[in-house]
């Protein structure tokens, strides 16, 4: 294990006001305006990954407050994140609200419950000579849902009035924009609000967040500084990737590959890239396409480019060129695939059509915007590629048409690079040998295996619908009944697989797939090993061989995502147990019934020892209305010691009664 700890491993909300970087302007703004006279309300609006959490999370320190507010024991502070809440009722909502406020100003609980509950509260505040500031993140989860009508937003906009009551609340975007209906949007409670917006750091403080956390971990960035900026420009979750992967190149080697260091980069940031660029308007779009080809810029796209450059998505040279804030951007949302600092790689789409406003007239027309050839063909044989849907370690998946069954499939393909590596090609067809031997409803089928120009490529059902990631993301945490369903379902699936004798090894939220009636499939079995210790998996002389590459991964490094990890994988148990992704399923039912994760921590490490050591918060802390049937099939597929975990059918059973 590495002496030092990388510093900027973190993905999720800052928690810890000390490992807080910038936003000093606008901490300063917010805590004027909440430590007037009488409080004032704050809509703070970023994009997404933009710091908001992180924000709310750092004005609520006590030690923040101490410092910017003159009285700060005045001031009640209570923070509710509703990104756990996508689906509450109002009475809920009410009184876990209220729940909050007792527990954050040390009232004894209630005897009232909903409005009157809140506002007998608030009575007890001015009593006491105390403010309330109620902080919301994710605020317009509330707006958007249809349970909570206009009386609730004017019994807000009543409690600033009446009591000395803000709130700062965070949303993508406008709140105004994003309410349920028209009457709501012109609701006299969003007045109150001043709003705050978030963009790109300035350079100091970018500047700042590569120089101090590096420094203190004594491996400085500071001589990188100009490199990592114009690698990720100066918005902070960029900034930490780059950070992170100069900091362990540095860590490591003790100098920097620049060509492996722009490619863990790609691999981080894609999905996030390709993220901005699927919610860019037209006119957006346009302007991208403009910098990219280096065609001038239209009159009607101006208000576009001078919006890019407020936000820091478009930043000026000392000659006044533009230049898109990462220099990787451009390339991977416009050639959306892996491209390396020597020869640039383009995956397909070879052109992508972009629709921009006529020169002459309101009609709209498209101009492909034409981009070096594909190292992937557009053709597998009898299958047409039609777009990238992602990619790994080892490959990348494509979306096609089966040109004689007229069927949608997925094609995963090895990598170019990886194509004469013996060893990684072997790994690529182990998968495919494998799920070959799979046959089951809850498993993604595979059709076949091929090959062109040398390069393998395996051919699989397209199950169309979202990933169990995607919707916790979306919605937040599952009805119980479909946890139980969802749960048994992908239990079964993994017995099957267990009966084959493969321990998947990588179960986690991403790699179950659900389909458009809700049933899920497990995917991705590349990190997939064989257990030859099972006597109920047998195989045939022509499999034999697959034990021998069954176990080629490097000595000493963790297999599988770290926060789905079993005890015996987070200790580097070489011996892959069945027990393992019965463990790492539990994970994840716990995610889905909670919206939280069991196991969690500000580093790597951190998350490595509460899966070894500690207990999870009980499930009905979170969700009081869980059966104790489905508790009890969750922590017993938690259990530390393998030998005490259910099997998959095992568990399966449970979760069916």
């Amino acid at each position: 294990m590495p002496q030092t700890t990388n510093p900027y491993l973190n993905r999720v909300a800052i928690r810890d006001p000390a490992q807080f970087y910038g936003r000093r302007r606008e901490v300063a703004r917010i805590f004027s305006r909440l430590g007037a006279g009488r409080p004032q309300s704050i809509a703070i609006v970023g994009d997404r990954r933009i710091g908001k959490s992180s924000l709310l999370n750092y004005l609520c320190a006590p030690v923040v407050r101490e410092q910017y507010l003159p009285r700060p024991e005045e001031y009640v502070f209570v923070f509710f994140d509703l990104q756990q809440w996508r689906r509450i009722t109002l009475d809920d909502f009410l009184d876990a609200w209220l729940a909050e406020i007792e527990r954050n100003a040390a009232l004894p609980p209630s005897h009232k419950r909903s409005f009157d509950g809140v506002q007998a509260a608030l009575d007890a505040l001015r009593t006491t000579h105390r403010k309330l500031i109620a902080v919301f993140d994710e605020f317009d989860i509330l707006t958007s849902n249809r349970a909570f009508s206009a009386d609730f937003f004017a019994f807000l906009r009543s409690l600033a009035n009446n009591y000395e009551v803000a709130y700062v609340t965070s949303s993508g975007r406008d709140l105004q924009e994003l309410c349920h209906a028209d009457q709501i949007a012109d609701s006299p409670f969003f007045n109150i609000f001043t709003n705050i917006y978030l963009r790109a750091f300035p350079d100091e403080e970018a500047t700042d967040l590569i120089v101090r956390p590096s420094e203190a971990a004594g491996i400085p960035l500071a001589p990188y500084a100009d490199d990592i900026r114009q690698l990720s420009g100066n918005f902070p979750f960029y900034l930490q990737i780059a950070c992170s992967i100069y900091f362990e190149q540095l860590q490591e080697h003790g100098r920097l590959d620049l060509r492996a260091v722009e490619e863990a980069f790609d691999d981080e940031v894609r999905g996030h890239f390709r993220y901005l660029w699927e919610h860019f308007s037209t006119d957006e779009r346009a302007v991208c396409q403009m910098l990219a080809s280096g065609q001038p810029l239209l009159r009607e796209h101006t208000y576009v480019f001078e919006d890019f450059k407020r936000a820091g998505y478009i930043l000026l040279e000392a000659d006044g060129t533009p230049r898109w804030f990462s220099r990787r951007f451009l390339t991977i949302v416009l050639r959306p695939g892996r491209s390396g600092s020597g020869s640039e790689q383009a995956a397909i789409p070879p052109t992508i059509e972009i629709p921009a406003p006529s020169r002459t007239g309101s009609q709209e027309s498209t101009r492909p915007l034409h981009l070096e050839a594909a190292p992937v063909p557009l053709r597998f044989g009898r299958f047409e590629v039609i777009e990238r849907l992602g990619g790994g370690g080892m490959g990348d998946v494509f979306l096609a048409r089966d040109a004689e069954l007229g069927r949608k499939v997925a094609i995963k393909v090895l990598k170019a690079r990886y194509a004469n590596q013996s060893e990684t090609r072997r790994r690529f067809l182990r998968e495919a040998r494998m799920v070959s031997n799979l046959n089951h409803p809850n498993i993604a089928t595979l059709y076949e295996i091929g090959e062109v120009d040398g390069v393998p490529y395996l051919v699989m059902e397209y199950v169309r619908g979202q990933t169990i990631a995607q919707y916790l993301r979306e919605r937040g945490r599952f009805p119980c009944a479909e946890v139980c369903r969802i749960g048994a379902q992908a239990a079964e699936g993994l017995a099957a697989a267990h009966a084959g004798g493969v321990v998947h090894r990588d179960i986690k939220p991403s790699n179950l797939q659900l389909d458009t009636a809700g049933n899920v499939r497990i995917i991705d079995f590349g990190l997939a090993k064989l257990d030859a210790g099972l006597e109920y998996a047998p195989l045939s002389a022509s499999d034999e061989h697959l034990y021998a590459v069954s176990d080629i991964t490097e000595t000493g490094v963790l297999v599988g995502t770290v926060t789905y990890m079993s005890p015996e994988q987070a200790a580097n148990d070489t011996h892959a147990l069945l027990a393992s992704d019965v463990f790492s399923l539990g994970i994840v039912l716990y995610e889905m019934t909670t919206g939280r994760l069991p196991f969690d921590g500000k580093s790597y490490y951190e998350v490595l020892n509460a899966i070894l050591h500690t207990t999870p918060t009980p499930i009905r802390d979170w969700r009081p209305d869980a059966p104790m049937a489905l508790v009890n099939a969750i922590n017993a597929a938690l259990a530390k010691r393998p030998t005490e975990r259910p099997t998959a059918a095992e568990l399966a059973q449970m979760l069916r009664r």
